[in-house]
């Protein structure tokens, strides 16, 4: 887009890309003063990102600030206090220290949603560890597209016992896993995905279905139904490539999930990455598992990359 500022044809005042009519004498603009829809999409885009910013920013200011200003008056009139002899302002300034301290220590919402989140959701990941040590089951857990219309809103793993190589996961499709727990050929268990429900919920979010979007629509509409929508996380960035989608979350409410967890259930991924999974599996239409996950304890930082399968499994 040009960095010529456009201007009105009647009255040569400066307008904007998406302007009608000219804000100075009302003359009506013919199309976009620049000439083209893309830079009229790109403008409306950037505000709208804009907004969101500005919008996340000021839904987030930490009570913190109030805490310390409360604590910072407190002091001072404590101080006061005694230069002046004042009992009045010692009584003023313990109450102002006292709640500003009460809220420099409370925990956050967040710590609280992340908190009943995760213990709600960990004794299914307690559970399904004592299956698959049970079973003595080693194989990557693979996301596996839905094939039918009644699969569509439902989310289905697959564990090979052995180390899978050569599988076509293509194969084992909806008609296999329905009614069925375990495959004799090739060797493995079906499992139920952790974060259907989830996956679900971002669908009506979004108003749309997965199995009706590309990646490029993933990677830019599915970032804020997890950020604003949800709350999950104070940041998501998805990078798509050929074969590969890494996604990067920033403080999201399951962070403390990978800690100690079996490297098994890391492939599954807590719920929020689960849900990411079913939704590249359904706008995909093939088999994705999780190649790695990765936490960065300073920057609270979690980048997971989804490898997406081929028709013949590799």
């Amino acid at each position: 887009m040009s960095s010529e500022v456009a201007r009105c044809p009647n009255c040569s005042s400066p307008v904007k890309a998406h302007d009608t009519y000219c804000e100075n004498c009302g003359f009506k603009l013919e199309g976009t003063p620049l000439g083209d829809q893309g830079g009229l999409m790109r403008s409306l885009e950037e505000e709208n990102q804009d907004l969101r910013r500005r919008l996340r920013r000021a839904t987030r200011r930490p009570s913190r600030i109030v805490g310390f200003g409360l604590s910072g008056l407190g002091l001072t009139s404590l101080s006061l206090s005694i230069f002046y002899e004042s009992s009045i302002l010692a009584f003023i300034g313990l109450g102002l220290t006292f709640w500003g301290a009460l809220l420099l220590f409370v925990r956050t919402t967040l710590y609280v949603k992340g908190q009943l989140l995760e213990s709600t959701a960990r004794p299914y990941y307690v559970a399904l560890e004592r299956l698959l040590d049970h079973l003595g089951y080693e194989g990557v857990p693979v996301y596996l597209p839905p094939k039918q219309l009644k699969a569509l809103k439902g989310g289905t793993i697959f564990m090979a016992a052995e180390k899978d190589e050569g599988i076509d996961y293509d194969r084992l499709s909806d008609e296999v896993q329905i009614g069925q727990l375990f495959t004799p050929n090739p060797s493995g268990i079906f499992l139920a995905a952790p974060g259907v429900g989830l996956a679900n919920l971002l669908e009506e979010e979004m108003g749309k279905d997965f199995t009706k979007v590309t990646l490029e629509d993933l990677q830019r509409d599915l970032p804020p139904a997890i950020i604003e929508g949800f709350e999950l996380a104070e940041s998501v960035e998805i990078e798509v490539e050929r074969e590969a989608v890494t996604v990067k979350v920033t403080n999201s409410l399951f962070e403390a999930f990978n800690e100690g967890a079996d490297e098994r259930l890391k492939r599954i991924g807590c719920p929020l990455v689960s849900a990411m999974a079913l939704a590249l599996t359904r706008a995909t239409g093939r088999s994705i598992f999780v190649e790695d996950v990765r936490s960065e304890t300073e920057g609270r930082t979690m980048t997971v990359r989804y490898r997406i399968l081929g028709g013949d499994g590799r």
